[in-house]
């Protein structure tokens, strides 16, 4: 199936957008089987890739024009991404470093920004023996900078799902 991109720069906040695993724009590091094992996950989990400033790190669930803690950098992140759920109503950081186990500057990294941390064996889509790991903002939380701005995205240019087509 087919779907479109939305863009966050069409409501003025800034040159973002929200990537559907069944668009062009669908793209993350790695070969055409990392891509292609991504995709098929997010479309499992009906989860868009969020692109814009501050994209592989927390500042990009605030929102922010830039990273702005060179700490991001060091806490023991690796391929690095923001997905943002269907309905803009949750987002989470999923990377995957080359560890056993969660590395402890990771987690103060996340809780000095109130996140949960995980470790889902479905989330590892990555492979070559990367831990994948999520950083959640909590459902008691909330509406984050990220979530807002999602939320009035789809809500303004809504992504199509496979299982839309059936409920019509």
């Amino acid at each position: 199936m087919k779907q479109h991109t939305a863009d966050g720069a069409m409501l003025g906040t800034g040159n973002w957008s929200l990537v559907p695993p069944g668009s062009d724009n669908f793209e993350v590091y790695g070969g055409a089987d990392t891509v292609e094992r991504a995709r098929q996950w997010a479309l499992q989990h009906q989860v868009l890739l969020y692109r814009g400033p501050a994209q592989a790190c927390v500042h990009g669930l605030y929102r922010m024009d830039s990273c702005t803690f060179s700490a991001c950098t060091s806490v023991g992140m690796d391929h690095t991404q923001i997905w943002v759920q269907h309905d803009g109503r949750g987002a989470f950081l999923l990377t995957h470093p080359y560890v056993d186990e969660i590395p402890e500057s990771l987690r103060v990294y996340a809780d000095m920004h109130g996140l949960r941390v995980d470790s889902y064996a479905f989330d590892g889509w990555y492979g070559h023996g990367a831990l994948p790991i999520r950083l959640t903002i909590p459902e008691s939380w909330p509406l984050w900078p990220i979530e807002r701005d999602a939320v009035l995205l789809l809500h303004t240019q809504p992504v199509r799902w496979p299982d839309d087509e059936v409920d019509e």
